[in-house]
């Protein structure tokens, strides 16, 4: 008896590794004829006392009913009942048969369309894999059983509840793997099952609430789940739990201290914003527009400045009909940033504050880009507030305030200053070229200056240069070498920009050069490039001027230089790539 015992697992496990590496031609009818013989053969194995052939024969029942065979219609019911009456004999899952019969039947019921579960049956197999879905050791084939049943779309009230604790396994657990296998299950039960209203509400409020959940990789799960929801559920669905969904979402974008669930979130939010129709847009542009106006409350206001930029990302020209509402709160982010600014240093909070200029700077940036006109448009933006920021304590803020200030140069052909000012159609009216070129040479001298900001004020002094380049001014007074090395170089720079006080492009020049020669001084290398940049560039605009007019004597470097300094400063301009 063992004898046979053993030939007949024998006998099965060639059939299972023959299946296993392709061996089967299923076109040819005789190996066809040869497995429809296998058929009665394999279900008899079931009905054995050995727990060996019981388990190479359940492996052999998975493996046969995905084999186009005849006289499968009748033995599938076969395999599925002695499936589960070995589970009921058993008990419980911890055994390697019971393993083997819930991987083998989830396969049989998913595979097959004749593959029935009576309910009673249904019940005892959620009753039976519930104790298991939290038990490393086990989670597949329970798991396994679950995305049959799901698949199935078998439905018992018991269902319910198991997905009840799914949800919460796929918050709770640490497990990537077991996340992913949660989120699968409990998205196909949320896409293919019945859901009332009020189930479906507690559901959608129990994932925005494990948003804010401890660990992030709780919060990261849910965050897979939500972006899913938002592109496979209906739009109309999506429309109702928008509002909840969106205040979730940012949220996370303003107060989670992980990157990636903020990059997360903001993508969810860009991916509702595409899915919504315009009046579910409107209810959430409201929220913004109401937290954008809660100046006593930074974070609402930068937040909501972040959420435009992702907003305008999402809808790239389709923005129009918000840029109005967005403009206007940008520019009360600025204004107020720009006002506290101005006061004195002690009552600005630079932790805090940086953060909304910044967002607002840098979404206005993304705004001119999209809608170039807007940088054009009389009255549109407050530029003397940008102005301000470009030396605000964070150099963040100043990189946002010069790249916004380039996008309106850029934008702009270069013309002389009138005297009174810009007209009030202009952008650059209340501005100050000459004030703006001050505060791009400050910053050139700050230790913290780094490539791309420095390369974003060379352009903008280049234009500005620009323009003073046409501007008509009187013949600049002479005026004498400077020797000593020792002289207050403070001093020298104060009194040449006297002497160029009506010539501002030598005024410029006169400025660029004694902050080239300080640093190469102080040896600070990375200022000093920039500078050297700076210097070198209105150099050669000046000597295309159409007028080649002479700034304080014919040789320019030695007017604002010793000989000895200028051979030494001379060196870095001309090490800039061309």
């Amino acid at each position: 008896m063992g004898n046979l015992r053993s030939l007949i697992a024998f006998g099965l496990e060639l059939f299972n590794t023959a299946f296993r590496r392709n061996r089967f031609n299923f076109g040819d009818p005789d190996v066809l004829a040869r497995l429809e013989s296998m058929v009665p053969v394999i279900g008899n194995t079931l009905y054995s006392s050995s727990s060996h052939v019981l388990i190479k024969g359940l492996k052999a029942s998975s493996a046969i009913v995905k084999c186009p065979l005849k006289k499968l219609e009748k033995s599938v019911p076969v395999f599925v009942r002695r499936a589960i009456d070995i589970l009921k004999g058993i008990g419980n899952t911890e055994s390697e048969v019971a393993q083997t019969a819930l991987k083998s039947l989830a396969t049989i019921v998913r595979d097959k369309s004749n593959a029935e579960v009576k309910e009673k049956d249904l019940v005892f197999l959620l009753e039976l894999l519930a104790p298991d879905l939290e038990e490393p050791g086990r989670q597949a084939s329970v798991f396994a059983m679950l995305r049959a049943i799901v698949a199935r779309k078998f439905i018992v009230p018991e269902i319910y509840d198991l997905m009840e604790r799914v949800s919460e396994i796929m918050v709770t657990n640490q497990s990537p793997q077991v996340q992913e296998l949660c989120r699968s299950v409990f998205l196909q039960f949320l896409l293919d099952y019945p859901q009332g209203k009020g189930r479906l509400r507690t559901t959608m409020s129990f994932l925005a609430k494990n948003t804010a959940f401890t660990y992030e990789s709780g919060r990261l799960s849910v965050l897979e789940l939500l972006s899913a929801i938002v592109s496979k559920f209906e739009e109309s669905l999506i429309g109702d739990f928008a509002d909840l969904l969106f205040v979730s979402l940012v949220m996370v974008i303003a107060n989670d201290d992980s990157t990636k669930s903020r990059e997360m979130a903001a993508e969810i939010v860009k991916s509702l914003f595409l899915r919504l129709n315009s009046d579910h847009r409107q209810l959430l542009m409201s929220h913004l527009r109401s937290w954008a106006n809660q100046q006593a409350n930074p974070q609402l206001t930068r937040v909501a400045a972040q959420v435009y930029g992702i907003i305008l990302d999402a809808l790239q020209a389709n923005a129009t009909t918000y840029l109005s509402s967005m403009i206007e709160g940008l520019n009360m982010n600025i204004q107020r940033s720009a006002e506290q600014l101005t006061k004195e240093e002690d009552e600005m909070d630079v932790d805090s504050e940086w953060q909304v200029a910044y967002h607002s700077l840098t979404v206005l940036g993304k705004i001119i880009r999209i809608f170039p006109d807007v940088a054009t448009r009389e009255q549109t933006v407050s530029w003397t507030a940008v102005v301000t920021h470009l030396l605000f304590p964070h150099s963040w803020v100043r990189m946002a305030a010069a790249r916004v200030l380039g996008q309106l140069f850029s934008m702009l052909p270069v013309a002389e200053a009138p005297r009174d000012g810009y007209p009030a159609t202009s952008p650059l009216a209340g501005l100050d070229l000459k004030e703006i070129a001050e505060k791009h040479s400050t910053q050139l001298k700050s230790p913290h200056l780094n490539s791309a900001l420095g390369l974003q004020i060379v352009k903008n002094l280049l234009y500005i240069g620009k323009c003073f380049c046409v501007a008509k001014v009187s013949d600049p007074q002479p005026a004498g070498d400077i020797e000593s090395e020792d002289d207050d170089r403070d001093d020298e720079e104060h009194e040449h920009e006297e002497v160029n006080g009506d010539n501002p492009l030598a005024w410029l020049f006169s400025k660029l050069s004694y902050q080239i020669r300080s640093a190469y001084i102080a040896r600070r290398n990375r200022p000093a490039n920039s500078v050297s940049e700076a210097l070198y560039l209105c150099m050669d605009m000046n000597s295309r001027s159409r007028e080649n007019r002479r700034i304080g004597t014919s040789n320019p470097p030695l007017f604002f230089a010793s000989s000895r300094q200028w051979q030494i400063s001379w060196k870095l301009p001309c090490c800039r790539n061309s």
